[in-house]
């Protein structure tokens, strides 16, 4: 996908509509849940992570800590029973909790930290996640991500 390249010109609403081309399934469960889960995906296009269940894992650090998300929005988001049951969907693809959890700790974990330290902390301001402007949305991903100093992890 265009918008997983760092100097992608597609602007962030023809990245978004990119993501839901690719992953109908995910446009349909943002319609239907709202700006919430819309948040969310713009994050994905934003941070050039793609839906797949590493995409997810790699999302987070930047959400956590190179957005303005707050505790209140991430614990509604985590409450979400669609968002529960990708979770469970998740475990069950690494191959079950114990398998799930021996892979966080070994892989992702390392690989968070290390996305949080090389890139994450490297931003020169943070991302509005819950207040992205029209005037943001069409705006070219390139110039978001100079502007925010987003170098994304490939």
């Amino acid at each position: 996908m265009q918008f997983m390249q760092q100097n992608c010109r597609l602007t962030l609403r023809d990245g978004l509509e990119e993501l839901y081309r690719q992953a109908p399934e995910v446009a349909v469960v943002s319609q239907r849940k709202g700006k919430m889960f819309v948040d969310h995906d713009l994050t994905h296009v934003l941070f050039g992570c793609d839906t797949s269940l590493q995409g997810e894992i790699l999302l987070k650090p930047w959400i956590l800590f190179g957005t303005t998300i707050n505790r209140d929005e991430l614990k509604a988001y985590a409450m979400d029973p669609d968002v529960q049951m990708l979770n469970e969907e998740g475990v069950q693809l690494m191959g079950g909790r114990v398998k799930a959890y021996t892979l966080l700790l070994t892989y992702y974990l390392p690989l968070f930290f290390w996305i949080w330290v090389r890139h994450v902390r490297g931003m020169s301001a943070k991302w509005p996640h819950s207040d992205v402007t029209e005037d943001m949305m069409n705006t070219p991903l390139d110039e978001l991500r100079r502007a925010y100093g987003i170098r994304l992890y490939q």
